[in-house]
């Protein structure tokens, strides 16, 4: 997963999904469908709030910058 591929024509998608008893946020690319990254949280609300918070971003989230955000 990395960060030194993405271009800045590269359109990521924001999904969320359960996995398991989490909810997962997913970035990927839409091209090739390929994951760059994946955070886990304890619920659905807290999930929501941080997807729509990356696609509210006028930049790109990178895996690092999903870290930072996610705290």
């Amino acid at each position: 997963m990395s960060e030194s591929s993405l271009s800045s024509s590269d359109v990521i998608e924001i999904e969320i999904a359960n996995q398991r008893c989490k909810t997962a946020v997913r970035a990927v690319r839409r091209a090739d469908r390929q994951l760059l990254w994946q955070l886990l949280f304890q619920s659905a609300e807290e999930a929501l709030e941080f997807a729509t918070s990356c696609r509210a971003s006028d930049q790109p989230i990178t895996a690092h910058k999903a870290c930072e955000l996610a705290g």
